[in-house]
């Protein structure tokens, strides 16, 4: 990249680059949402990679340290709010606030410091890096999804949460394809300051964004939405962590819920209790013996939550924990993780808190006779800001891949109904406890990603596998 140039070549500015490059790319989410940022920032990431190539013998280094630093600045800025849940938890302890802030975001940022290492392995003077480096980004992304029981929280397709016409690519390739189609389009379009010859990517990336957007276009614009006779209350609540589960809060958060209409109450809202009407879709916090589930009931029917929060609601390695401090019964607070074999109510499907965030997860978990997604979750713990913002839109695409509506319910978050095509029909003011009553529209009778879920993208990533391998031979 000849602006590049104008860079003295020294690593300390380079790793100060990234680190701002990484922030830059945090302002295309939540809450900020600015457009086709991600296609800019990309785009000089992967001119920056191709600089330290053409500059540096010992470029592998480099790369790892670029995708460090990178990671870093953009996991601090885009998910600086977990530090939060500490504050929370206990004011004491917001000393330890300043670590998570930092040990976080670093941690997280490891996954694209190695994704840089297998980059420095594929890169070259051909263009074939254009199809590795857009198929090595999505395939550390499903990593991050499932290693270490999984975090795909700010994927890069989520980058287009701002166009609703855009995000309707999910529908065909899911959130992973929509990212794939992103980083290959911004790497293309980059190549015009490197290199000339390289017009046709260029067009080709200018065709791809177009076509997205007249798909987009026209499903939007063709989609009628057609309402059910089915009505149901959504409750929303403002209320902290001290207080949430208070005898006087519990009682006011049921003294909302509906004697006829069904009712969708947040995440463990009401305590321990599970004596409530059978028309509420109740969040509480269910004991068998010894054992805790953070569980969803409906007409005789529990789903327990199977994907738990890593340090909120269990700890790793909790039993090599209790062998080594039997007398600390901190580490004994363990939530356990609901069956996979779980039935629940054939209209609905749960899901708890960031289940939602889970594409596959979510996908799997839906069946023929499953008319709506309910979303309980219980944003309290990440203040007002980013955290339940990004929560909400990530639950947002969830509708969009499946063609199915959603209801959530949520504690200081975002609370509403969004259509099947991921359009906001209506959501509750954030700042107070209210309630919505609401009729649901109908779901969609099916969409490409339902049926086949990531298939497209792991084709995506083969073929542009083949063809760089094709075009480095060449």
């Amino acid at each position: 990249m000849i602006l590049l140039e104008f860079i003295p070549y020294k690593k300390s500015y380079l790793f100060i680059l990234n680190f701002f490059l990484g922030i830059f790319l945090a302002f295309s989410f939540e809450p900020f949402n600015v457009p086709f940022l991600s296609l800019f920032v990309l785009g000089i990431f992967f001119q920056l990679n191709d600089y330290v190539f053409n500059k540096s013998p010992s470029y592998y280094k480099i790369f790892f340290f670029n995708g460090l630093f990178f990671g870093f600045g953009f996991f601090v800025l885009s998910m600086y709010w977990v530090s939060n849940s500490i504050i929370e938890l206990d004011p004491k302890l917001s000393y330890v606030a300043p670590i998570i802030f930092i040990v976080f975001p670093f941690c997280l940022a490891i996954f694209f410091a190695v994704m840089q290492i297998v980059n420095a392995f594929y890169w070259s003077k051909s263009n074939s890096k254009l199809f590795y480096f857009s198929s090595i980004w999505v395939i550390f992304e499903f990593l991050r999804s499932i290693l270490f029981t999984g975090l795909p929280w700010n994927l890069i397709g989520y980058s287009w949460s701002w166009s609703l016409i855009y995000s309707q690519t999910v529908s065909i390739v899911g959130i992973y394809g929509l990212g794939l189609l992103t980083v290959f389009c911004s790497v293309c379009v980059s190549t015009i300051f490197s290199n000339n010859k390289n017009k046709v990517y260029v067009f080709t990336a200018i065709i791809i964004l177009i076509s997205l957007y007249i798909y987009g276009l026209v499903r939007v614009n063709n989609n009628q939405l057609v309402y059910t006779d089915n009505e149901l209350r959504i409750v929303h609540t403002y209320l902290n962590q001290k207080d949430k589960w208070t005898k006087k809060s519990i009682e006011k958060t049921a003294a909302i819920g509906s004697p006829s209409l069904i009712t969708v109450f947040p995440e463990t809202s009401l305590g321990f209790d599970v004596e409530r009407p059978s028309n509420w879709i109740a969040g509480f916090i269910r004991k068998d013996k010894k054992k805790f589930f953070n569980s969803v009931s409906y007409m005789g029917f529990i789903y327990d939550k199977k994907i738990l929060v890593p340090f909120g609601e269990y700890f790793p390695f909790s039993n090599l924990l209790n062998t080594l401090f039997p007398e600390n019964s901190f580490f004994n607070a363990n939530l356990t993780k609901g069956s996979n074999n779980q039935s629940f109510h054939y209209n609905f499907t749960p899901l708890v808190c960031y289940e939602v965030i889970f594409p596959s997860f979510v996908r799997n978990s839906v069946s023929d006779s499953s008319n709506l997604l309910v979303n309980l979750s219980n944003d309290g713990w990440f203040g007002s800001f980013s955290g339940p913002r990004q929560h909400f839109a990530h639950a947002k695409f969830r509708s969009i891949e499946l063609g199915i509506p959603m209801v959530r319910s949520s504690n200081k978050g975002i609370s509403g109904l969004i259509s099947p095509i991921g359009d906001i029909i209506i959501v509750t003011d954030s700042t107070k406890s209210e309630y919505l009553d609401v009729k649901i529209p109908k779901k969609l009778e099916t969409t490409v990603y339902r049926e086949y879920g990531n298939f497209f993208t792991y084709f995506l990533i083969v073929l542009f596998f083949i063809i760089g391998y094709a075009n480095r031979s060449k």
